[in-house]
């Protein structure tokens, strides 16, 4: 389950005591006398062309080498179904079923191992494996990481196919168990060792930096280097004890050591595969673990002890962390998750059980594949669900909390294997997008290149301003419409081509609030300026009103006619009135409605103009005599 895992076998020290069975009480297993074999078959050894071998080269229980010379044997002798050859056929024979039976971390079935990129664990297929381009092999700065392969049927490579080591590992490090046969393609640069059931065959310019041993059929040759790595001679069994460990409990300080015997001391200890419950520790000097452990679950783990000569042995262990006293054991199923694809849809329903429903889920440590995500489905259960984005390993841990609030974890790897020939790089253009306007017509246009047309446009965060679309077509997608809320908007648009590869890009958009109004602050709306229109024409009305009737009551207490709307002879004059509206309106009622920001209350604002024309009308004597 776990990718990201330290493994073991010094670099120099490869072959010798590696294995372990799915039993916690397995025996130690050693390739013994067949790691100074470079080549051993069980039937027969043919070669065609200046092949070389650098090791031992070996047949039983058949008797038949040809094609040496031309071929060549450097570092080792050739054995024809002696007892050095007999040997090393049960010792490879014991390594292939020890194996067979160790546990998978990954489920690899039916994936091209070309274009991956992969690190320590046991990686299986149910049936068939292929690699066509480069499979690289990252041992994450440990040079004892273990890569293991178990193959239910055949391997086949393509033609310049590749496997390489990296950061920094070593080749010797890398095993492949076949199941029938291996054919490795002309050119194919191969590491590891591989133990096949029946037959191997290596084409033209194959070469091997490793070991290439068959049980029952014949390995088949021509022009090929073939290179053994590690060392040539048998190792002592190293054991590691004790054969269980202690199980222990959640918040309870832990401590137990492991030893080694068989070997020459001092010995170094490491975990080659699985992790220890978290919260504990290895001391890679003492064998000592220790600490307080964090998360109930069940835990399987190995560790390895290398001797002070670099030869290692091995003991997988299984240690359950119990919850507090008040807490039971939950696990958290299934064992191992299935791989994606890219562009295609990805569903599957993570439980728990052993605790008190319901249970609350969450990644508590690593990453789920990018477009994937958790949602709570019932009580119970999560669903891991989405479209993968990207090709790659991840490794993550789901954590169950029950109602009571014990917790239980598992650790999990996604394989997103890269799509055949792998995925071009897709863009989007333009780089960046025009702001736009509120309330004015907004249309740009967003191009994809790069990959196979037609492609498929989509926001995939954030959103676009209200009042904003994306409409597609071909290999375009518009982002049009009429904007009716202001802010900045960041959101991402994908493209994803007719292959499903993806491409995507960020955009933000600022809207501002419209045309600038007076400093210091946003245009008011119509509603707000009709407000303010209203309050001063009622002060000004109101003002006016009561000017015309003091200047009447002092004319009347004068004795002098009064004049103004107090008159009863006088008249509106309309047409004056009209003309005055028709200003008023024009100078003040239209640039209200073009500088505000909301498209509202017109009719208030041309009410409002109206009234004050009126008001300004009567303020003018505009009144007519009879």
């Amino acid at each position: 389950m776990d990718f990201n895992r330290k493994n073991f076998l010094w670099a120099t020290a490869a072959f010798a005591l590696f294995f372990f069975s799915a039993s916690s009480a397995s025996a130690q297993i050693s390739l013994g006398t067949a790691q100074s074999f470079g080549v051993l078959a069980g039937s027969a050894v043919t070669n065609t062309g200046a092949t070389s071998v650098t090791g031992n080269l070996g047949v039983s229980p058949g008797t038949a080498v040809t094609g040496f010379p031309p071929g060549t044997v450097t570092g080792g002798t050739i054995h024809l179904n002696d007892a050095v050859a007999s040997q090393a056929q049960s010792d490879v024979t014991t390594a292939y079923n020890a194996i067979a039976g160790t546990a998978c971390t990954v489920d690899l079935t039916g994936q091209d191992l070309g274009g991956l990129t992969l690190t320590p664990g046991v990686y299986c297929f149910s049936s068939s494996a292929q690699l066509t381009g480069t499979l690289t092999l990252n041992a994450l700065g440990n040079p004892n990481s273990l890569f293991i392969f178990k193959i239910g049927s055949t391997l086949t490579t393509a033609s310049s196919s590749t496997v390489q080591v990296i950061n920094p590992g070593s080749n010797c490090n890398v095993f492949w168990q076949v199941g029938s046969s291996a054919t490795l393609g002309t050119g194919a640069n191969f590491v590891g060792n591989i133990l096949a059931l029946t037959s191997i065959t290596l084409t033209t310019g194959a070469n091997v930096t490793g070991r290439v041993l068959a049980r029952n059929g014949a390995v088949t040759m021509d022009t090929n280097h073939v290179t053994v790595c590690g060392p040539t001679s048998a190792c002592p069994i190293i054991t590691v004890n004790p054969a269980t460990l202690p199980n222990g409990v959640v918040g309870t300080p832990y401590n137990q050591a492991v030893s080694g015997v068989g070997g020459t001391g001092p010995y170094t200890f490491t975990v080659s595969s699985g992790a220890l419950p978290g919260g504990l520790t290895l001391n890679a000097t003492t064998g000592v673990i220790s600490g307080t452990p964090t998360a109930a679950g069940a835990f399987n783990f190995t560790i390895t002890a290398i001797d002070a000569n670099g030869c290692p042995g091995s003991r997988p262990y299984s240690i359950v962390i119990t919850g507090a006293p008040q807490c039971p054991v939950i696990m958290v199923n299934p064992a191992t998750l299935p791989p994606g694809i890219i562009g295609s849809s990805y569903s599957q329903t993570v439980s728990a059980v052993g605790g008190t429903a319901p249970y609350t889920f969450a990644i508590s440590t690593g990453g789920l594949p990018p477009g994937l995500s958790i949602t709570a489905a019932n009580a119970g259960t999560v669903v891991v669900s989405g479209t993968p984005t990207a090709s790659g390993l991840f490794s993550f841990t789901i954590t169950a909390t029950d109602a009571n609030g014990c917790p239980g974890s598992r650790l999990y790897s996604i394989v997103i294997p890269v799509l055949s020939g792998g995925c071009p790089v897709i863009t989007l253009s333009p780089a960046t997008l025009p702001n736009a306007v509120l309330g004015t017509p907004y249309s740009q246009t967003i191009l994809a290149s790069g990959g196979t047309a037609p492609y498929t446009f989509a926001i995939t965060s954030g959103a676009l301003p209200i009042g904003l679309t994306l409409s597609t077509t071909g290999t375009t997608t518009v982002i049009s419409g009429t904007p009716i809320v202001n802010g900045i908007f960041s959101f991402t648009i994908t493209a994803t081509d007719a292959n499903g590869c993806p491409g995507s890009r960020a955009y933000s958009l600022q809207l501002p609030a419209g045309p600038s109004g007076p400093p210091g602050g946003a245009v008011p709306t119509l509603s707000e300026w009709g407000a303010i229109l209203m309050a001063l024409l009622i002060i000004a009305a109101g003002s006016f009103v009561l000017a015309r009737y003091r200047k009447s009551a002092m004319s009347v207490a004068a004795g002098v006619p009064s004049t103004g709307f107090m008159r009863a002879e006088k008249a509106v004059d309309w047409k004056l009135l009209a003309r005055t509206t028709i200003y008023v309106e024009a100078a003040i009622a239209l640039p209200l409605i073009v500088l505000s920001a909301n498209q509202v209350d017109i009719l208030g604002a041309l009410t409002s103009g109206l009234v004050l024309a009126f008001i300004l009308h009567l303020l003018n004597g505009g009144a007519r005599r009879r």
